[in-house]
């Protein structure tokens, strides 16, 4: 390991965990956060190698696949020896400093343990109780019962309210945290900061490339939606494939069709059925007598179990009319929204003025308060922006299109 493979901010961080027990890098993607754990590892090796340290990521699936990887591939390019018992989750460094390496999702069965010291990478997607548990095993005292965190914001969360200091749970003398935009990284491939702008919309880039703590989940849920920008009177072009978007809800069905013409969806009609009687074989027939049968529906793939007729799945039903459809586990909820801001602030949608339910429900629908879900004060809210989401995240979403995941340089 050389000195002039450290940025001047990862440089900085590892010296302040001889100030502050709790140090943080925020960063943005490929802001190498990740490879600062690296460099911890081996000062570890050199300043306490007989304590037991702590390495852990979400779930040991990422812990293995991003931390431990990008770990294993910076000690083989700097020529550190070291060795991995994958059944016992010890990492072995130099042939003596050793490392737990465990994933979060399961902590409270990591009570029982004692280290030294710690790297938590992408720490914010962590409950706050994990944190406490796993805060709570530091004592291993030939360790100096510090630690480092890496990792991209999460909101306003927990991570915020310990480490900023308008944070309520924040004490000076044991938290500060290191800034560091994805394009301070110089470490980077040409365009890799470009093609992400082109992707994200301004809260996104905020946190994901500039390590901003950013309220995303509060509010409107598609706050790049703007009527004057993203509404217009259009036409069905007859030379372009049909696509529908699908939500099932006995009662308020729901349905948008659109065409996908020159890089942008555009949303041509919209059926939302709240009639005591609506039920996907309705929606099936109107959408016909509308359309035509050659469609391609993105439906919401619960419909392959929970149904509207007792006899056939939503799904089953769809594909008894003679529709082509696109199943598949749906997206994250947090995904989906941020495919559909994305994709509304590049203006890759445009939706006819006179579709008024779904615009209705893209002005309308906000976050419960404290969560990442909709509220639903309002049952006719939701379903419409659902359908649609399901669309967009398959035709036009601009975040399926990130760069190729980053291997051969600082994460």
């Amino acid at each position: 390991m050389t000195n002039q493979s450290l940025l001047s901010y990862q440089f900085d961080t590892l010296d302040l965990l001889d100030q502050y027990k709790f140090v943080l890098l925020l960063g943005g993607i490929g802001s190498g956060k990740s490879h600062t754990g690296s460099p911890w590892t081996i000062k570890k090796f050199r300043d306490s190698s007989d304590s037991l340290g702590l390495i852990t990521a979400n779930t040991y699936g990422q812990l293995q696949k991003a931390t431990l990887a990008s770990l294993f591939k910076n000690y083989v390019d700097w020529g550190i020896p070291f060795s991995y018992n994958q059944q016992k989750s010890l990492l072995t460094v130099g042939y003596k400093k050793q490392f737990l390496c465990l994933g979060l999702d399961n902590f409270d069965n990591h009570r029982g343990i004692e280290v030294g010291e710690w790297w938590g990478d992408e720490v914010a997607y962590n409950k706050e109780e994990a944190f406490e548990v796993m805060s709570g095993r530091l004592r291993d005292k030939r360790g100096k019962l510090d630690v480092l965190f890496t990792t991209t914001p999460k909101g306003f969360n927990w991570l915020y309210h310990y480490f900023h200091p308008d944070g309520d749970n924040h004490n000076p003398k044991l938290y500060h945290y290191v800034k560091a935009k994805t394009q301070f990284n110089h470490h980077l491939p040409d365009g890799y900061v470009d093609t992400l702008l082109t992707q994200y919309d301004e809260k996104l880039i905020q946190q994901e490339l500039n390590g901003e703590f950013v309220n995303v989940t509060s509010g409107r849920i598609y706050y790049s939606f703007n009527s004057d920008i993203n509404c217009a009177p259009i036409k069905k072009h007859p030379n372009y494939p049909l696509w529908v978007g699908m939500d099932f809800n006995p009662h308020k069905m729901s349905a948008v069709v659109g065409q996908v013409i020159d890089g942008v969806l555009h949303i041509i009609d919209e059926i939302f059925d709240t009639s005591p009687g609506s039920n996907t074989e309705k929606v099936c027939r109107e959408l016909i007598s509308r359309h035509g049968q050659k469609l391609t529906i993105v439906p919401d793939s619960t419909g392959k179990k929970a149904t509207s007729n007792a006899s056939r799945s939503d799904i089953q039903i769809l594909k008894d009319y003679g529709f082509n459809v696109k199943t598949a586990t749906n997206p994250f909820r947090v995904d989906r929204y941020a495919a559909v801001n994305g994709a509304l602030s590049k203006q890759k949608v445009v939706i006819d003025s006179k579709l008024k339910n779904l615009i209705k429900d893209l002005e309308s629908v906000s976050y419960k308060e404290g969560t990442d879900k909709p509220e639903v004060d309002d049952p006719m809210l939701t379903h419409m922006s659902d359908a649609f989401g399901y669309l967009v995240y398959r035709t036009v979403n601009p975040l399926l299109n990130k760069p190729s995941k980053i291997t051969t340089y600082q994460r």
